[in-house]
């Protein structure tokens, strides 16, 4: 089974305390428009706080493409590529706190592969893990769009303490590629995640962060790809 390997010169448990993988497993996933649901009390209160608090702030990227036709994808975000190929980056990792990279490394680990498979009934325990630090400054969105199919799982966590409905950036679950075909929307407030299974009916889309806002909209996503 495909691991990742301990950052150098780190050493840190697979499951912090705080992190609960009887929360992801017991979950409940809708399955219309798509297989897709939220996940609560993943993360303790205490652990949560700490990652509100320092999460990654150095080393993003910013990706950006404007989509042409219905259904392309279109997009602004900061990226922090944490884990890729399931390979973690010693330079990223090294930027954020301990709480953090325990974080990283108990998502990388069996236990919560073997969550996710029950969970969704997929067979992820020998996908290629990635796992990204995600900033949405004022302005940005991602547009409607299935994900490639060769993805497997994706999740996502949120980390602002105070969100409010004003600031938009909801995660949209959509009925198809028309924007307006909002099922239902979910607004980033620390503690909520979101489960999905991509398939060709799976449309969502994060709607633009307000312009006035002084706060990026923080995640961290994670997608297990079939190799």
């Amino acid at each position: 089974m495909t691991t990742v390997q301990t950052v150098p010169g780190t050493s840190v448990p697979a499951t912090p305390a705080g992190v609960d993988f009887a929360a992801l497993r017991s979950a409940a996933l809708h399955d219309a428009p798509f297989a897709w649901g939220t996940v609560h009390g993943m993360l303790g209160p205490e652990l949560l706080d700490r990652l509100v608090e320092e999460f990654p702030a150095e080393g993003f990227t910013r990706t950006e493409r404007v989509s042409l036709r219905p259904g392309e994808k279109g997009y602004r975000t900061d990226n922090l590529t944490l884990v890729h190929d399931s390979r973690p980056d010693p330079e990223a990792l090294r930027r954020l706190t301990p709480s953090w990279r325990e974080l990283v490394e108990s998502l990388a680990s069996p236990e919560y592969r073997a969550a996710v498979g029950e969970l969704t009934g997929r067979d992820v325990s020998a996908a290629a893990l990635e796992i990204r630090a995600v900033r949405y400054p004022a302005g940005a969105w991602i547009d409607p769009h299935t994900d490639r199919l060769d993805k497997l799982v994706t999740q996502t966590w949120y980390f602002n303490a105070h969100w409010p409905e004003e600031h938009a950036g909801h995660f949209l679950v959509l009925g198809s590629a028309d924007v307006a075909d909002v099922r239902r929307r979910v607004l980033p407030r620390a503690g909520e995640s979101i489960v999905m299974c991509p398939s060709e009916f799976s449309w969502h889309a994060v709607s633009p962060v307000a312009d006035s806002v002084v706060e990026d909209r923080k995640v961290l996503l994670l997608h297990l790809t079939e190799r």
